[in-house]
């Protein structure tokens, strides 16, 4: 590996306790700095920059991100990080740090983290570490779908219904990640989700991370599908501008790593809870 210098930009601070727990207050799906809308419709917003919410309803795909989107990794994303940087004698980050390198995929976020330059050659090797701790750690606990999501990817699989699986009588579904390919399968998995995703792709299977579009793109290409008949579901403002970028309709979810003030701008619309997204995503039924 490369020689690392240490970024001097904010301060390290030591690791917080590793446990991975689920009642981090990231498993909330309402914002906490927001109050609850009355009903889920009145929840939903359209992001500043657009006039008009689409119509989510006639989208015939939808494509999830993974990471504050499907899945509550918080915590082991940050005990990770902080396992890698110190297997490689670097400091440790604080969980403000990690969060704000969510916007970058996995060996620019990791290159970041250790000294401020996303572009330094570190990132590849840190970046292969961090996807193995990251893996290994993987199951329904450290790695467990925001309550609600799980049925939610249920019910659109199977045309509003609250069970069952594929495409018949709902909308298609697939994932793209920034993290890595196997890392992404691993979750759905755990979280028994893996049968109703067309498709399941990371990072390092597409021409080019997010925020650059041919992510969704080539994964449209693949599965033949229309990306103006597609919507992506996201957490981070690079989801919204990859969506924008494919010609996809796009959702923002507050419950991940970026608020609605990130993410203003970047996505369609905007939502606080799961029953915001379903009322978009499957209205009546």
């Amino acid at each position: 590996m490369p020689p690392v210098a240490s970024a001097a930009s904010a301060p390290r601070v030591a690791a917080r306790p590793s446990a991975l727990r689920r009642d981090h207050p990231r498993s909330r799906t309402t914002a906490t700095t927001k109050p609850r809308a009355s009903s889920a419709e009145e929840g939903v917003r359209a992001s500043p920059s657009v006039s008009q919410i689409p119509d989510f309803a006639s989208a015939t795909a939808v494509v999830w991100d993974v990471d504050g989107t499907l899945a509550d990794t918080t915590d082991l994303g940050f005990a990770s990080t902080n396992a890698v940087l110190l297997e490689a004698s670097l400091p440790t980050i604080t969980l403000e740090q990690y969060l704000r390198g969510t916007r970058y995929a996995t060996p620019q976020r990791l290159a970041w983290h250790a000294t401020g330059d996303i572009e330094h050659p570190s990132g590849e090797a840190l970046g292969a570490a961090f996807d193995a701790h990251y893996i290994a750690l993987v199951d329904d606990r450290t790695a467990g779908f925001f309550p609600g999501i799980r049925n939610l990817v249920r019910r659109i699989a199977s045309g509003g219904t609250a069970g069952g699986g594929g495409t018949a009588g709902g909308k298609s579904q697939a994932v793209l990640s920034n993290a890595c390919g196997e890392y992404a399968r691993k979750v759905c998995e755990a979280n028994g989700t893996i049968d109703a995703m067309a498709a399941v792709v990371g990072a390092d299977e597409v021409p080019d991370v997010k925020p650059s579009p041919l992510g969704l793109l080539s994964l449209c290409e693949r599965l033949g599908w229309d990306p103006a008949t597609c919507v992506y579901v996201g957490d981070s403002p690079s989801d919204g501008v990859a969506a924008k970028g494919a010609g996809m309709m796009s959702v923002g979810c507050t419950w991940g790593s970026h608020d609605a003030d990130a993410q203003a701008g970047r996505f369609d619309a905007l939502v606080d809870t799961v029953q915001e997204l379903e009322a978009l995503l499957l209205p009546g039924r």
